[in-house]
């Protein structure tokens, strides 16, 4: 449907950068309802009866003026004329039959959702039971979400979550059919069963061993307004606290983000203390749904995380108020949405926090500027945090030829006779201020030679110095790999520029260094073999 795919949805961005980039001409067909002549066959079928039949076409003519050609509404219809014995088999005459002016005043009467609620109050009442609690749970759920909930929640407290709320949906009083117990101890794993079997039998739901889903999104919102209103926050808060605390390990980690997402109905009830394990758990939450490519979600459960904590999220819990923030901020730059990642860059660098901590959010702001192509500003941001560093920092000018040529001299004495090997069994860079300084020069590389191209030999050379004197990192492989591009190019040297390439490509094989391969591998094979092929 339109609104399951908007249009900063995976699929909608591909299907645009085909139609871009690609030229691909893509036909987009809309499906929309059934016209009345559509619906006359689909109400013969179902009838097992001719579509010319003028009974028949009355009454699909009749059906479609209520429902507008839904095909799911249509259905619905259909079945509720059934379960109201309006509509019923006449084995004398082995058709099917019904009375038209009954069938017209139903319809004129009820809407969809009437028609629903009186469905659902034709079930058992362990059934209507299982149909609410599923309806917090999200137009998909697992069976043992469900399940778990109903054997921990009262059917009294059930019933003062729901009853009055039937009539305001219906138009008229629906007494529920649920006895009133303080426990579900006599629940049985049976009456479970049976639940389900008969919201399949329905149509209600459609079950695939765990998963479960609503056949369509009107029936699960239908059950979802049978709970009153002012109930709705704490009833589904209540769920979330069950799964929480019943549910294994293993299923809670299934279950995560519909649990999260029941609990964060109800912070405005809960403790400080349950605010502290609320804000954890969306923050898990929001990293497993930023490993998924569920950016959305992600920012909305960092969000809601910082919200649990409020005001005292710095002094209550300040290192998942950080996390938070951190990885809130990344998920709003993948997003585009600047505005809230300045916000929290800003909060976390206003803080007096630790340079590894203000890495991350300045690592994310560099990233920013230069997906914007604001290359001055990505070149500022990271020379001010090598400088902050307490690392050499070199100047945002034109270096003179002097200057370019004595560091390439410093970077030979370095080298020596190193051969390609040598280097790629340097020791592992273990200094943490080092290594932000590396990603740092990382981010300089791309942007100067965007803006002021001479720099770019004293980031290169600044960056293997780093590496040979204080170890590797993932970085020092594109490192070795510019500086071969250097050597075979503008400096003339290409022998030297190959081995430089083939130390680059070596270091890619050791472990934990394989993060820029893509990169490197592209460089080497582009630009430094073929000087001496």
């Amino acid at each position: 449907r339109d609104d399951e795919v908007p249009d900063h949805h995976p699929l909608a961005l591909y299907i645009r950068d085909l139609e871009q980039t690609m030229n691909v001409s893509i036909t987009e067909v809309t499906t929309g309802n059934l016209d009345v002549d559509n619906v006359i066959p689909l109400v013969a079928e179902a009838l097992r009866m001719d579509d010319d039949d003028n009974e028949v076409k009355s009454l699909a003519k009749t059906i479609h003026k209520k429902t507008e050609g839904n095909p799911f509404f249509v259905l619905i219809f259909l079945r509720s004329l059934y379960d109201e014995k309006l509509l019923q088999y006449n084995f004398g005459a082995f058709k099917w039959t019904w009375d038209e002016e009954a069938v017209n005043s139903k319809i004129v009467t009820e809407n969809v959702a009437s028609v629903l609620v009186n469905k659902m109050n034709r079930l058992q009442g362990e059934t209507q039971r299982m149909l609410m609690v599923a309806s917090c749970l999200g137009a998909t759920f697992r069976l043992s979400a469900a399940l778990e909930a109903m054997k921990n929640i009262s059917q009294a407290e059930m019933r003062l979550s729901m009853r009055e709320s039937i009539s305001s949906v219906s138009g008229s009083p629906l007494p529920l059919d649920i006895s009133v117990n303080s426990t579900n101890q006599d629940s049985s794993d049976c009456s479970y069963a049976s639940s389900i079997e008969e919201l399949k039998e329905e149509g209600l739901c459609e079950v695939d061993n765990e998963a479960c889903h609503f056949v369509h999104d009107q029936i699960q919102s239908t059950a979802f307004e049978l709970i009153c209103p002012n109930q709705r926050d704490s009833f589904r808060g209540r769920i979330g606290s069950i799964l929480l605390h019943n549910l294994s390990p293993e299923e809670l980690e299934a279950n995560l983000f519909e649990v999260v997402a029941l609990l964060n109905c109800a912070v405005s009830t809960i403790t400080d203390k349950d605010r502290d394990e609320l804000a954890k758990l969306n923050l898990k939450a929001g990293i497993k749904a930023a490993e998924n490519a569920a950016f959305d979600s992600a920012k909305d459960y960092f969000e809601a995380g910082r919200e649990a904590l409020g005001s005292r999220g710095w002094e209550g819990d300040y290192c998942t108020m950080l996390d938070l923030c951190s990885h809130g901020a990344s998920a709003c730059y993948i997003l585009g949405d600047s505005d809230s990642m300045n916000m929290l860059i800003a909060e976390v660098l206003s803080k007096d926090i630790s340079m590894r901590e203000k890495f991350r959010v300045s690592d994310i702001k560099i990233r920013s500027f230069v997906s914007a192509e604001k290359w001055d500003d990505a070149i500022d941001t990271a020379l001010n945090f090598i400088r902050q560093l307490g690392l050499p920092t070199l100047k945002k000018k034109q270096p003179s030829k002097f200057t370019i040529i004595r560091e390439y001299i410093r970077v030979k004495r370095l080298l020596k006779n190193k051969t390609a090997e040598d280097i790629a069994n340097l020791p592992r860079l273990d200094d943490e201020r080092y290594e932000m300084g590396q990603r740092m020069n990382e981010h300089l590389a791309t942007s100067v030679y965007l803006v002021e191209p001479t720099m770019l030999p004293l980031v290169i050379f600044q960056s293997v110095t780093t590496s040979l004197k204080h170890g590797l990192s993932p970085t020092s492989s594109p490192a070795f790999a510019r500086l071969g591009l250097l050597l075979c190019g503008p400096f003339g040297k290409p022998h030297e520029g190959r081995e430089m390439a083939k130390a680059a490509e070596l270091i890619l094989e050791k472990p934990g260094m394989r993060s820029r391969a893509v990169y490197t591998v592209f460089v080497t094979q582009s630009f430094c073999y073929h000087w001496t092929s």
